[in-house]
């Protein structure tokens, strides 16, 4: 190979190599596609329904009459998000910190979820300097002495599958040392086999979560509505699928979601950066099944067995 050709070769490969050394979306996209995907990509919201305005209702009844309770629900249907938005209307956030009084607090349990967590979880929550601070002793004294002080009247405990036979004894004693009930919130396994365990340590805890609620999945018209509130929040005009209208492409959604809002949400972000990487593509039932047809549907009734 000559020298001119042998510098041509090397110029092409170090092309290759520069054009490889790009992000793949870049690509892919136009630097404006693109933004437009990250975007979608981060949408997170959640539609208050009736449903949730049901569940408000219920939690009122169980905070004016001091009981405690649990809540379950199929995994992704919006339960903690719901409760999220519960606490919003009773309680307002100064920086990290709640405002006095806070009359609802809600706290989310981490994995293996032991006395300590749970009680660090609720100091997370109203934002004590102190959350992770000290023994066991400590953390608790501090914890009913916060709760008191801050006037809570009801205290929501998100992620409760993973509380320990300990940490449900905390709260039991919260309840009856305090007043303040203390509800449950948690997936089917939580009501079907945690609480419903036969081992003489768990009746004390079966018999002081008596009241249940169960958090319904959407309805057809309640997916109709997610799905037009999405577009309006996240796409931009010219950019909206107007699914609701292709009746086909609601059937699908309403099937591949089984009803539940975050794998709801998760098809509307990926059918989104779909239609703007393929502006052709069909929005019909038939051609949304071609192309996600792999992917798996929600196990609802595998929640519900355990």
């Amino acid at each position: 190979m000559s020298e001119t050709n042998l510098a041509h070769a090397n110029l092409e490969f170090q092309q290759q190599v520069a054009a490889s050394s790009q992000p793949a979306e870049e690509q892919r996209r136009s630097p404006e596609a693109q933004a437009e995907v990250e975007r979608i990509g981060e949408a997170n919201t959640y539609l208050l329904l009736d449903r949730d305005t049901k569940l408000f209702d219920w939690l009122d009844d169980q905070r004016d009459a001091k009981l405690c309770g649990y809540i379950t629900s199929a995994t992704g249907s919006g339960l903690l998000k719901s409760c999220q938005l519960y606490r919003t209307q009773y309680v307002k956030r100064r920086g990290t910190l709640l405002e006095i009084p806070a009359t609802v607090i809600y706290a989310e349990i981490d994995q293996h979820g032991g006395p300590t967590d749970l009680y660090c979880s609720i100091m997370e929550e109203i934002g004590h300097p102190l959350a992770h601070v000290g023994t066991l002793r400590d953390l608790r004294a501090r914890a009913w002495g916060t709760l008191k002080g801050y006037g809570v009247k009801i205290l929501i405990i998100g992620n409760a599958d993973y509380l320990t036979l300990e940490a449900f004894n905390e709260l039991i004693d919260v309840f009856i040392k305090m007043r303040i009930p203390v509800i449950l919130v948690g997936t089917y396994y939580l009501g079907d086999n945690i609480l419903e365990r036969k081992s003489h340590p768990y009746v004390r805890v079966h018999d002081s979560f008596l009241e249940s609620y169960e958090f319904p999945n959407l309805t057809k018209k309640e997916i109709i509505e997610v799905v037009d509130d999405w577009e309006e929040k996240f796409l931009l005009e010219n950019r909206r699928l107007n699914l609701t209208q292709i009746d086909s492409a609601i059937s699908y959604l309403e099937d591949k979601s089984k009803g539940l809002i975050e794998p709801l949400y998760d098809l509307l972000r990926k059918i989104a950066i779909l239609k703007i990487d393929e502006s052709n593509f069909k929005l019909n039932q038939h051609d949304l099944i071609q192309r996600f047809g792999r992917r798996k549907e929600p196990r609802v009734k595998f929640d519900r067995k355990g």
